[in-house]
């Protein structure tokens, strides 16, 4: 069964949308670190070290 470009398109669009939100707070979680020169993972090292 052969789907419509109308149809394929359609789901195509979606689809990419769904990724994009799905992905938006890990980008800008790490745009935030990128600007501010946070590394929470660093601290979390030297805090397990000093036990």
């Amino acid at each position: 069964m052969k789907m419509e470009p109308r149809v394929a398109r359609r789901i195509f669009r979606n689809a990419l949308l769904s990724l994009l939100l799905y992905a938006l707070p890990v980008l800008l979680m790490f745009a935030t670190f990128y600007v501010t020169g946070e590394r929470p993972w660093r601290q979390a090292a030297k805090t397990h070290q000093s036990r």
